[in-house]
């Protein structure tokens, strides 16, 4: 573990790529120099508005007292160029930076080798991405795009644009049709019926996403089931009206996992909107089984239900993105 660290940045609006970046400093370090733009260095150098220095700082050492393991071990001081202490303090062994920022670091080090100071270690974390696989940061929690926590939000505006089927509803003997057309692809539902149901036809999806609940009631058919056939099963919690990073990453990992694996994904919330992300992340080609509830056939005319059957394509995946970017923090 290194003495003596720094890091360093503008640290507006406190979110979970900010965290991670101080959670591996003081993972690594046992005292912590934070350098904190000042309003003069941000007039110079940012575009868009940020909260002034004072109230930075205040949410910054927030954070930072809320954290029992962190007291006594960090100093927060002022940036007022690109730099501050780094290319001067002799007793700094190392800068953690994100993948955003290496550049920087490594110019630290050129300056500081001209004046004759050690070189820094240059520790580098990942940048945190939101459920829409872009990296989370200030300007675009200030833009309303996603919430601290990287959480995409559903806009009530949206709702009735998701109601409408992604792809061809089944009803009847069409579900049973299509489930055995599609049996040698691979396959994800979503929803507890149309798991339930497929499973019935002794076809099983290589993922299946489910809440057990219909129509927001408690609904155990499936967990037996579970159980008799010993799925992978992993548990993420997730909506109503949101969709949580823990589920993009389950959806991801378990696309990814080798051919012949069936895994549940158990969501304590909602699953609805995760056939959105499960409609992105599958294979080309794949097919997604989710549940329709009622809608009218025509203007004045008769609703029907079932089951969509989305056949991923590339222009699905846009369909599913271009709508993924128009959810939105509260």
């Amino acid at each position: 573990m290194y003495k003596l660290l720094c890091v360093g940045g503008t640290f507006d609006a406190m979110h979970i790529g900010h965290e991670a970046l101080l959670n591996e400093a003081f993972a690594a370090g046992e005292h912590v120099l934070i350098g904190l733009t000042t309003n003069a260095y941000v007039k110079a150098h940012k575009k868009q508005v940020v909260n002034a220095f004072a109230q930075r700082k205040s949410m910054l050492h927030a954070w930072l007292t809320a954290h029992d393991f962190y007291q006594g071990r960090f100093a927060i001081v002022p940036l007022n160029d690109a730099f501050g202490p780094a290319t001067r303090d002799v007793q700094l062994e190392a800068i953690v930076v994100s993948e955003e920022t290496k550049n920087r670091a490594e110019e630290v080090n050129r300056v500081r080798k001209k004046v004759g100071l050690p070189h820094l270690d240059i520790l580098v974390v990942p940048m945190v991405v939101a459920e829409d696989r872009k990296p989370v940061s200030s300007s675009r929690i200030r833009e309303g795009k996603i919430s601290v926590w990287g959480k995409l939000m559903l806009p009530d505006a949206l709702r009735n644009e998701l109601a409408q089927p992604l792809g061809i509803i089944r009803t009847g003997s069409q579900i049973r049709a299509s489930f055995q057309a599609h049996r040698s692809d691979t396959l994800i539902t979503v929803g507890d019926l149309t798991t339930k149901t497929i499973l019935s036809e002794g076809i099983t999806p290589a993922l299946m996403i489910v809440d057990h609940r219909v129509g927001r009631r408690p609904y155990n058919a499936l967990k037996p089931l579970i159980e008799e056939h010993g799925f992978r099963r992993i548990a993420v919690v997730s909506g109503p009206g949101y969709i949580s990073q823990e589920a993009v990453h389950a959806i991801t990992e378990s696309l990814e996992h080798p051919e012949g694996s069936h895994t549940v994904i158990e969501v304590d919330g909602e699953e609805d909107l995760l056939a959105l992300i499960a409609i992105r992340e599958a294979p080309l080609g794949s097919v997604v089984f989710y549940g329709q509830p009622p809608i009218p056939a025509w203007a004045c005319g008769p609703e029907i239900s079932g089951i969509v059957e989305v056949i991923v394509t590339q222009e699905k995946q846009k369909q599913a993105i271009a709508l993924l970017k128009q959810f939105v923090s509260r």
